[in-house]
């Protein structure tokens, strides 16, 4: 046998480290920056899917529940405007509205913010909802951090591994190719 052919096992391996380095290199410098927007607009496309199915804030909004928690702080501004407030700023009045009178006032105010105050969240709601495009804001984001740089970064220890497995490869296919020649040619 000759000995120049165990330079086959060096060569395979060192053949298989640069095929994978080459694909590896391809596949981040080259493929992935170019799908970048692409990728950019599927993410927003999931992002607004997922926002407007899993994110009803309309229903989370004039639920009865978040309008009885704020009731009592509600109910603390509306007595401190009737008894300080109102007499601070309108002397007069106060000579004619006694204690019943603020009583009737404060239900009355009360009832009609508990009515109110669902519809006025919910126009507040709409209108940040408009505003607010979770679609448009990830297809933002990703176009200014591409996904390519953000791959690139986290795909340097899984790369180094991928490279050695190239080398492994090489190494192995050698081995199979110097046995084959062995078995076959050299006896």
């Amino acid at each position: 046998m000759s000995y120049w052919l165990l330079l086959l096992l060096p060569l395979s391996a060192g053949t298989g480290w640069l095929i994978h380095l080459a694909a590896a290199n391809y596949f981040l410098n080259r493929y992935l920056p170019r799908q970048d927007e692409k990728l950019a607009k599927a993410a927003g496309r999931w992002a607004g899917a997922a926002m407007s199915q899993g994110f009803n804030i309309e229903e989370k909004i004039s639920d009865p529940r978040l309008i009885e928690k704020a009731m009592p702080a509600i109910e603390k501004h509306i007595d401190e405007f009737l008894n300080i407030k109102l007499k601070e700023e309108i002397p007069m009045l106060a000579m004619f509205v006694g204690n019943k009178t603020t009583d009737k006032i404060r239900e009355v105010f009360i009832n009609q913010l508990k009515l109110l105050f669902p519809q006025v969240m919910l126009q507040i709601t709409e209108g940040v909802k408009n505003e607010l495009d979770p679609e448009q804001l990830v297809v933002k984001h990703l176009t200014q951090n591409p996904v390519s740089l953000l791959a690139r970064d986290a795909a340097a220890a899984p790369l180094k591994r991928y490279r050695n497995a190239g080398l492994l490869y090489g190494l192995l296919i050698g081995l199979v190719n110097l046995i084959f020649l062995f078995f076959f040619f050299i006896r």
